[in-house]
């Protein structure tokens, strides 16, 4: 484990200790905050092994890590999506077609897909 992935490990424990109580938006704060530093594949891969298995058991058989490059991922700028739509007040139904738009933001190794109705 890298001087690094240490130092996340160690202020995450620390932030959930001086967390009072902890609620889903806390831990996920608490988990954003300190895993942004997770820069290289070895700190991710150590990072996995920690939330799998925090009490840090000898008996823990590690997950096989499989990179993968993601810009290899095609996803297309425009997708038609078919939707069923029931309306039980008055028992009609129909199905409409939409449109979605796609549109990717890259932060170091992490990818942000927006995706919204094209009116």
């Amino acid at each position: 484990m890298s001087e690094n992935f240490l130092r996340v490990k160690r202020d995450i424990l620390r932030d959930m200790k001086e967390t009072p109580q902890h609620t889903q938006e806390s831990w996920a704060n608490i988990m954003l905050r300190n895993t942004q530093y997770l820069t290289t594949v070895e700190d991710q891969n150590s990072f996995w092994n920690f939330i799998l298995n925090p009490a840090d058991e000898r008996d823990y058989v590690a997950p096989e890590f499989i990179s993968y490059n993601s810009e290899d991922v095609a996803i297309k700028q425009f997708q038609k999506l078919k939707l069923h739509v029931t309306d039980e007040s008055d028992e009609k139904m129909d199905d409409v077609e939409i449109t979605l738009e796609n549109k990717q933001h890259r932060e170091g190794m992490t990818v942000y897909i927006q995706t919204k109705q094209v009116e």
